[in-house]
């Protein structure tokens, strides 16, 4: 459809001899154009088509050309917009490149848009609703117009041409309408491969791109030559030199002798399947190093039905199998150290409501099948806790739950059924969390420390009975000095006293009263072993009276300057813990006396926590606590077992030259009463 004024005009015809020079000089310029922009590379169609406006222009006597092209404006709509021009008058202001037909000429763009050619030989014989594109035209200078709208395939216009005349107005006829209509599809060609190819270019970009940012190179077998195609991704995975020429034999060269079949048989898939066939398999470099590569290809089909291409990529996931080598060598040195360690592992997830238990787990307590779904297998652990153990171990499981400690460990007795009683070492942490702290998901193992804890029980009371034999053997012993040996070196003093007496002059009577002396210390010293052998008066008058009185006999003995803080006790003490804390406090005064440097100490006993707690502390030379030397070893050693036997704790805060403090904490009822 044409739109054409309403002023009728007579269309001349010349049939002079330039004018049918000039008529064939315009068809052997369309004839040229239609050749010249048939294989035109991309870049240069903008040049050649604003060219081609100029000759066109100047064969046919026109001052103007423009050509607009479809864009998208800002909120979405379309409009057509300037992007070649010619004008051959530089005394008249040239349209802008970039502008916009929807503010200049927004009638003529709907005409344009509708697929309407506009062929006025006077602005006069516009419509009334194309007065602003008329004034518009004025302003630029222009007399008459011809716009043809352009498309392709017969699809909605995307373009439009326009030639003006600025000195004189003229006609269009149809005939020329219809040639300068070539001329515009010529353009309309050329601009749509431009942009085809642009498409292309930037899709190939954008995949290269993304290629790149994967480190994937990209690859293309043609059957027919047995070539690749490879991107320098591709060449720098595989090793190939710039302009070597890869092939099949050359590609499969670099493939490890021991992949080689399996690389084969992928491609042969690949070449029957429509599916994407992938396959991992090792390279050898000509340096001699292997990588690992990973590649997936598609084969592309011929009309024939026959594989035509075979298109891919491959990545090099050298790393990737490296660190599967060593999380595989990882987990099974886990898993060889579980099974030496006979570790039961255990995964609660709170969030999905489930738990995993190893087979170790399942036997170690002895879960039915039938409850193991869900949390049933957490509910059967809780419910065979030992009773006297189920409140310390379910509360030391809340604080790590809370976030109150980061790992728990404890040792409780077990009860699984049809078994008998278990001790189990158990260590667990909270694996994930949720925004309010809530534990999601937690893991665990358990040990069976039924042996050990035997060996212990056993430990213990062979430890029990030495220390009880050794204090009977002690017992024994005081007795025998204290009633045996001391009564008869009192007799003896007696004696000699009495033949001191009856010596007839002062010589013998001195060196009897020398002998008398030396007996009644030596029966003093044969008292006081006898009471460190076994303290009497801790069974008589109780551990605080025991200690006082050991302080005092050593303070009389001027080996110490003793201070002593000594508080009230329950009256309910067992004998085992008094006795404990008095061999505490012995071999303590003991290490003073005799490696400390220092005569001056303080003992202190007061209840702490149920129990009693007695403090040993010098200001000596110190020691390092960890390493203790030869003579204070078997001391230590001594006071740590004891302590154990009655379920005390021992510590020991010494360091070189800032003294030493022995701390011993026993319960009450520790022992017998």
């Amino acid at each position: 459809m044409v739109y054409r004024g309403h002023v009728s005009r007579i269309e001349h015809t010349p049939h002079s001899a330039a004018h049918a020079e000039n008529r064939l000089e315009f068809e052997a310029l369309i004839s040229d154009l239609s050749s010249r922009f048939i294989n035109l590379p991309p870049d240069e169609v903008d040049d050649e088509i604003e060219d081609a406006q100029r000759r066109v222009c100047e064969v046919l006597g026109v001052d103007l050309s423009a050509l607009w092209e479809e864009t998208a404006a800002a909120d979405g709509t379309l409009t057509l917009t300037l992007t070649h021009f010619y004008g051959s008058r530089e005394d008249l202001l040239p349209p802008m490149r970039g502008m916009s037909a929807q503010e200049y000429f927004p009638w003529l763009q709907l005409e344009m848009l509708a697929g309407r050619i506009v062929a006025v030989s006077s602005l006069d014989e516009l419509p009334e609703p194309a007065a602003f594109d008329r004034d518009n035209l004025r302003l630029f200078g222009v007399k008459s117009n011809l716009t043809v709208p352009l498309s392709v395939g017969g699809a909605s216009p995307v373009a439009a041409l326009g030639f003006n005349t600025t000195r004189a107005e003229r006609d269009w006829p149809d005939a020329l309408v219809r040639r300068l209509q070539l001329v515009a599809q010529v353009f309309t060609n050329a601009l749509a491969r431009k942009r085809a190819d642009e498409a292309l270019r930037e899709s190939e970009e954008r995949l290269a791109l993304a290629a790149d940012s994967a480190e994937a190179g990209l690859w293309i077998l043609d059957h027919a030559t047995e070539v690749f195609w490879v991107t320098e991704r591709t060449r720098m995975i595989f090793g190939y030199a710039p302009h070597e020429v890869v092939d099949v034999e050359c590609f499969m060269s670099v493939v490890h002798p021991e992949d080689r079949d399996l690389v084969r048989e992928a491609m042969e898939r690949a070449e029957q399947a429509s599916e994407p066939v992938s396959t991992e398999y090792r390279i050898l470099l000509g340096d001699g190093r292997v990588r690992w590569v990973s590649s997936r290809g598609r084969a592309r089909f011929a009309s024939t039905g026959e594989p035509d291409r075979l298109m891919g990529v491959s990545i090099d996931i050298t790393e990737r199998m490296r660190a599967q080598g060593a999380l595989r060598e990882s987990e099974a040195r886990l898993e060889a150290g579980v099974e030496l360690a006979g570790l039961a592992f255990y995964e609660v997830d709170f969030d999905e409501g489930s738990v995993y238990v190893d087979d170790r787990f399942r036997d170690l307590c002895g879960i039915p099948p039938e409850r193991e779904q869900g949390l049933q297998a957490l509910e059967f652990w809780i419910e065979h806790l030992h009773p006297d153990d189920r409140p310390r171990v379910l509360n030391a499981r809340q604080q790590l739950h809370d976030g109150e400690m980061e790992q728990l460990f404890v040792e409780y007795r077990f009860l699984p059924p049809c078994q008998g009683q278990k001790w189990i070492q158990h260590s667990a942490r909270v694996a994930t969390r949720d925004a309010t702290g809530r534990t999601l998901k937690s893991y665990g193992v358990l040990r069976d420390i039924t042996g050990r804890k035997r060996a212990e029980d056993e430990l213990r009371d062979l430890s029990q009975r030495l220390i009880g034999a050794h204090e009977e053997e002690r017992a024994l012993l005081a007795r025998e000095l204290h009633d045996d040996v001391s009564q008869r070196l009192a007799v003896l003093a007696i004696d000699v006293g009495r033949a001191e007496l009856a010596a007839p002059d002062k010589v013998p009577a001195a060196a009897m009263q020398e002998v008398r002396s030396g007996l009644v210390r030596l029966s003093e010293d044969i008292h006081s072993l006898a009471y460190q052998l076994h303290p009497s008066v801790l069974e008589e008058l109780g551990l605080v009276e025991a200690l006082r009185t050991e302080c005092e006999r050593r303070g009389r003995q001027g080996q110490l300057d003793l201070s002593l803080d000594l508080d009230s006790l329950p009256t309910a003490i067992g004998k085992d813990a008094a006795l404990c804390l008095f061999r505490v406090a012995q071999e303590a005064l003991n290490n003073v006396a005799r490696h400390a440097g220092v005569r001056a100490a303080r003992v202190t006993l007061r209840p702490m926590d149920g129990g009693l707690l007695l403090a040993v502390s010098d200001g000596g030379v110190g020691f390092d606590a960890e390493h203790p030397g030869e003579g204070m070893h078997l001391g230590l050693a001594s006071m740590r077992e004891r302590v154990r036997l009655v379920d005390g704790t021992l510590d020991i805060e010494s360091a070189p030259d800032r003294g030493t403090t022995i701390l011993a904490w026993v319960p009450a009822g520790g022992g017998s009463q």
